[in-house]
């Protein structure tokens, strides 16, 4: 076997990034395929393209949600994509909205090994860390749900925009400007959270590539192109609306001074079994570390610094990288020097080693594993069939000016489905669906998250109907989804039965009457 051509480290590299490209994208399709539905949510960007498309596909100021008049200041990009490729294809948004974010999703996979190889200046690690990022749930869980309309794109152009920017200053080539002011500009297009993050990154890259009279130009023409470019969006936007529904978007955070050691925790990769990433970006941080590598460490707690919320999908890039390290330069050459006596061999090339090529091997087929089991967990996320029946029903059987109490029990409120669906599907309010109220004035956000929390945590409760009545709500029917799980960041790790405490109260009170029953839902109306 040993007179069998080997591979060289650069070309194993290469290899190892074409598999990870491959499989990476397809994990990133595999939960929307067995689905068969958006993963998760999606139901209010739904309302959004069909307000483009009703619109003649002019970027309208308002548009209509659960009842809502909500302005129209999320950035356009992905919305038009979703609403030229519903009218192109003949497609209902709801394909849109299934299909989209996975396909994109799917190609951050070679983006971010572009911009890995550009930042570690080798293929094989940057195969290795493509690998990693490939195989790290966290990387796409909310980049292939149904919200990852914006998500996906707006991590696509991240990507694509630092690795141009990185080259911008390490080569101060004007050609590395015009894809970066590009890439930036879509960025700002597409999603709030990438922008801050690619801001972040940005000032990060400068400072440790370039601090020159060159790079401060370069810096300064970035921005102003990237400004420039935006504006085609940002500016009538603005005219139009004012700015009270981006700063009433901006305090929808959640900055807390603990958020700097949320990077400790290695359990932020959403790894279903053991967290095989999590431990190789650790071992990857501290061979930074000795390496006097400090780009790579610093970065991965930047994302924590500049936004929590969406801090640990960001935060994926670098730990990648880390991983990668981990990898090339501790695990695979001392793996290696087992096999061999050859100390400079087993560094130089680790695929020379029949024990460090299984190794990674094993490795890779047990990551891919972890993911499609991943995979099937968050498609559990999806709103149920039952819930769809019993959405038409409400559609075709109440008053189109009913107002409905949602009652499903979900602790993880960006993780009920039946909430977000529930308005775009029946074409009825919801008293308690949250999505849309970021754009509006009054803190109306944080007071619905307020009321969410505490009104589906009364189905737990030994007195549910009397809990929820004393919120005072007005509703015309009651809602009520038996059929819950136990969810660990929106994947169903166990499902349970809730809600059955409520409808044995709502059927002994006689303010409340059946008005539709199936095996998972049970709808009450209210009796006046």
């Amino acid at each position: 076997m040993r007179n069998l051509p080997r591979l060289n480290r650069e070309e194993g590299g290469i290899l190892i990034g074409i598999l990870a490209i491959i499989f990476g994208g397809f994990v990133r399709l595999y939960p929307a395929w067995i689905a068969g539905f958006p993963i998760n949510d999606g139901g209010l960007f739904v309302a959004m393209i069909e307000a483009i498309k009703s619109n003649g596909l002019k970027l309208p100021s308002y548009f209509q949600y659960n009842n809502l008049n909500i302005p129209f200041a999320y950035p356009p990009f992905a919305f038009y994509v979703g609403a030229i490729s519903s009218n192109l294809f003949h497609l209902n948004p709801i394909d849109v909205i299934q299909w989209i974010p996975g396909i994109v999703s799917a190609g951050t996979v070679p983006a971010f090994y572009y911009l890995s190889r550009e930042i570690v200046n080798s293929s094989y690690r940057a195969g290795l860390a493509t690998l990693a990022f490939a195989f790290t749930p966290r990387a796409y869980t909310w980049a292939v749900m149904g919200g990852g309309l914006t998500r996906s794109f707006g991590l696509l152009f991240l990507l694509l925009s630092i690795g141009n920017i990185y080259r911008l200053f390490k080569e101060n080539d004007k050609k590395y400007l015009f894809a970066s002011i590009l890439f930036s500009a879509l960025v700002v297009l597409t999603h709030p959270e990438a922008m801050v993050h690619t801001m972040a990154f940005t000032l990060l890259i400068w400072f440790f590539a370039g601090r020159n009279k060159q790079g401060i130009i370069n810096a300064t023409l970035l921005a102003m192109g990237t400004i420039i470019v935006s504006s085609i969006w940002w500016l009538p936007t603005v005219m139009h609306i004012g700015l009270n529904p981006f700063l009433a978007a901006a305090q929808t955070g959640s900055q807390s001074a603990l958020s700097i050691f949320y990077p400790f925790l290695l359990t932020l990769t959403d790894e279903p079994l053991l967290t095989f990433v999590a431990v190789l970006g650790l071992i990857g941080f501290f061979v930074c570390i000795v390496n006097k590598n400090y780009f790579i460490p610093i970065w991965y707690f930047i994302p924590y610094l500049v936004d929590p919320r969406s801090a640990a999908t960001y935060s994926m890039i670098p730990l990648s990288m880390m991983a990668g390290f981990a990898l090339s330069d501790a695990i695979l050459p001392v793996i290696a020097r087992l096999e061999y006596t050859k100390k400079e061999v087993a560094q130089d090339n680790p695929f020379q080693s029949r024990m460090a090529t299984t190794c990674l091997i094993v490795a890779g087929i047990y990551m891919l594993g972890g993911t499609l089991y991943f995979g099937t967990q968050l498609a559990g996320s999806t709103l149920t069939k039952a819930d769809r029946e019993a959405f038409n029903w409400i559609k075709e059987n109440t008053p189109p000016i009913s107002r409905v109490l949602v009652m499903t029990g979900e602790s993880q409120i960006l993780c009920d489905s039946t909430q977000e669906w529930f308005p775009v599907l029946t074409d009825r309010e919801s008293a308690t669906t949250i999505q849309g109220n970021e754009w509006l004035p009054n803190h109306k956000y944080a007071q619905s998250v307020a009321l969410q929390n505490d009104i589906q945590s009364c189905i737990a409760g030994s007195s549910p109907l009397s809990c929820i009545e004393k919120y005072h709500l007005q509703y015309e029917y009651i809602y009520v989804s038996k059929q819950g799980s136990v969810k660990n960041s929106c994947r169903v790790v166990e499902p349970i039965s809730r809600g059955e405490d409520l409808i044995s109260a709502l059927n002994d009170n006689n303010k409340y009457q059946l008005a539709y029953q199936s095996n998972s839902v049970t709808i009450f109306s209210v009796l006046h």
